[in-house]
């Protein structure tokens, strides 16, 4: 089925049959409030001057936020270590956002070779304990073989903060592409923006990778209400049917179970203090 895999300014790029048409939206989607991004499988008439328009977007399976793209199998999340430093109050906030969304994620933290080795492991037992799946990784030495069957057979989105590698990794493991890459900027130690739009890549009939732009920052006005903030956060679950109130947002509430698998060591007082962080950035865009 035709697929968009990239849009520019009003441009659609969408494949079909192996073949790349650029294509424009009908005026019925502007009406609809209906606006085609990167993922959607679509309908397409091609005219004979050449001209080709996208007729009907067809339902999606799912859809990321930020960036909007759909119909994924999975996102990595790509972290770095070191240079930039780790910033996991950024890396919560994208892993709630996922949640909400229902997209299988996992994580790489990047650059190892530029940290010790008992930090690279404490990190990563923090987040592998909630049950994602883990990946510490250098780009010193080729890692095609090891990360190559995690894009097998699925659409696959890769992001994360600029300058942590993401573009490296890629063109680590596939090397007959070329993604754009950057340097570190000296002043501000944060990367460089290098991948400037959303664009799928076919690795093999049934397997693509979307690149996409780094980030620096993530607004929360994808959440609805305090609820969506607990629920994002995947080790709450286990405890949160056990509080006194039904709708406990596990901050001074009392008889609160997640608080007291906090107390227990049972939830990471990392990922709680991020929590309350997010809560209170939640509520002051609210006004509450």
């Amino acid at each position: 089925m035709p697929k968009i895999v990239k849009s520019h300014r009003g441009i659609y790029y969408v494949e079909k049959d192996g073949k790349v048409y650029l294509c424009k939206a009908r005026g019925l989607f502007r009406n609809n409030n209906v606006k085609p991004i990167v993922g959607d499988e679509v309908d397409i008439s091609i005219n004979e001057d050449g001209t080709a328009y996208i007729n009907k977007v067809y339902d999606r399976k799912n859809q990321l936020l930020r960036p909007p793209i759909s119909n994924v199998d999975q996102v990595l999340v790509i972290m770095s270590l070191s240079s930039p430093d780790l910033n996991l109050y950024l890396l919560d906030k994208y892993l709630l956002m996922l949640e909400l969304s229902s997209i299988e994620t996992k994580i790489i933290f990047n650059k190892i070779d530029l940290v010790d080795e008992e930090y690279s492991k404490r990190v990563k037992s923090i987040y592998s304990e909630i049950g994602y799946d883990i990946y510490l990784n250098s780009n010193i030495k080729d890692n095609s073989e090891r990360f190559l069957p995690l894009f097998k057979n699925k659409t696959t989105v890769v992001t994360g903060p600029s300058g942590v590698g993401k573009s490296t990794t890629l063109n680590r493991v596939f090397s007959h592409f070329n993604f754009e890459t950057g340097e570190i900027s000296t002043k501000s130690s944060r990367g460089k923006h290098t991948t400037r739009h959303i664009e799928i890549s076919r690795i093999d009939k049934d397997s693509y990778v979307i690149d996409t732009p780094g980030f620096s920052a993530l607004s929360l006005d994808f959440l609805e209400s305090e609820q969506d903030v607990s629920y994002g956060f995947r080790e709450f679950q286990k405890y949160s049917t056990s509080c006194k109130f039904n709708n406990c947002v596990h901050e001074n509430e009392p008889a609160c179970a997640v608080k007291n698998a906090i107390r227990e060591n049972k939830i990471s007082n990392y990922r709680y203090e991020n929590y309350l962080r997010i809560l209170r950035e939640f509520k002051n865009l609210r006004g509450y």
